[in-house]
């Protein structure tokens, strides 16, 4: 048996959900998130208060979007309908339609690291050989793209504040769960206005940009560090693609609690049936037995993973844009 299957098949015995765990999470995150967010309007002049309500309501927006994330693989709670309506109620607050997003959050695990469905990536990356015919024009498109100031300061804002209102990929699973996710956001967003107006809409914005920044952080490295293996089918398996096309991201165990462990990518993929509030236990039992050889990195050394832009597939790596030199051509920066 493979090291990947064999790592699959120990990881089966913390694929089960615990309800009672389940409707803990979600209570204590919900109950944060509205919490921090009535203070945060309640203090409204009051900085020293009004902030850090703001940032502990971004931190559980983003922990509820994890929750709803779990919910997609239906392995937050044993019922699967349970799954389906707790994933509904939640994308107001998570700021994503639910089928919808089963739907593009399945093609995601399907063909990870595939380069033949990069359309499935959250980051669309070149390779080098693709950079190296492309047209001038493409290649500065491309370097905006790949900018830190569209993919986490302004892109998050518009994919979640505004794509995510009307996926087109969402008439495929439903025009009903759309419209049902749109009126439900606007409900919560009037409720809000009508309660503490403008300044409420503040507080809710504050909080939803900081969770959209900073989530944005989490699927880029995960997927986008420089020793990343993708590749092609039939060469690239199952297994290979999760276990070498994702990291662990070593960030502490506060962002471990906040974001539902989801920065143990690589078993994830490998077994997205286990539930977060496992994944970590998982990982640290599958490492103890050697069947896990996880990239773990750390924030700051995932902050210096936006210098990779091309996959170089000759080397099996993520590499920084080419140099220019004086001849007028392009080499690879190593």
């Amino acid at each position: 048996m493979s090291s990947d299957r064999k790592a699959y098949s120990a990881s089966r015995q913390f694929a089960h959900s615990d309800d009672a765990r389940a409707w803990l999470e979600l209570t204590i995150s919900v109950a944060l998130y509205f919490g921090a967010i009535t203070v945060g309007i309640l203090t409204i002049g009051k900085w020293w208060l009004t902030v850090p309500s703001v940032l502990i309501a971004a931190a559980m927006g983003l922990r509820v979007y994890m929750i709803q994330h779990d919910c997609l693989h239906r392995s937050f709670f044993s019922s699967r309908n349970l799954n389906d309506f707790v994933g509904t109620m939640l994308s107001p607050i998570a700021m994503t339609p639910y089928r919808a997003t089963r739907y593009i959050h399945g093609l995601h695990h399907t063909y990870v690291s595939d380069l033949e469905r990069r359309d499935t990536f959250e980051i669309f990356t070149m390779t080098l050989k693709e950079w190296d015919v492309a047209p001038r024009w493409k290649k500065l498109q491309y370097r905006f793209y790949r900018s830190p100031i569209l993919l986490v300061v302004i892109g998050p804002f518009l994919l979640y504040g505004i794509l995510r209102r009307m996926p087109l990929y969402g008439f495929k699973t439903g025009i009903g769960d759309l419209i049902l996710h749109n009126l439900m956001l606007a409900g919560y967003l009037l409720t809000n206005w009508w309660v503490a107006g403008w300044g409420g809409i503040a507080v809710w914005a504050a909080a939803f940009y900081l969770a959209c920044a900073f989530g944005a952080l989490i699927p880029y490295v995960v997927h986008n560090f420089e020793e990343i293996l993708w590749g092609r089918r039939p060469e690239l398996t199952f297994g290979t693609a999760a276990l070498q096309g994702s990291a662990v991201l070593d960030w502490g165990g506060f962002f471990d609690l906040v974001t539902m462990n989801i920065g143990y990518h690589d078993l994830h993929h490998l077994n997205a049936k286990i539930p977060g509030y496992k994944l970590r236990a998982a990982h640290a039992a599958l490492e103890e037995q050697k069947l896990l050889n996880s990239h773990k990195i750390g924030f700051l050394q995932g902050l210096s993973c936006f210098r990779w832009k091309l996959y170089d597939e000759e080397n099996e790596r993520l590499v920084p844009f080419p140099s220019f030199l004086t001849a007028g051509h392009f080499a690879s920066a190593k």
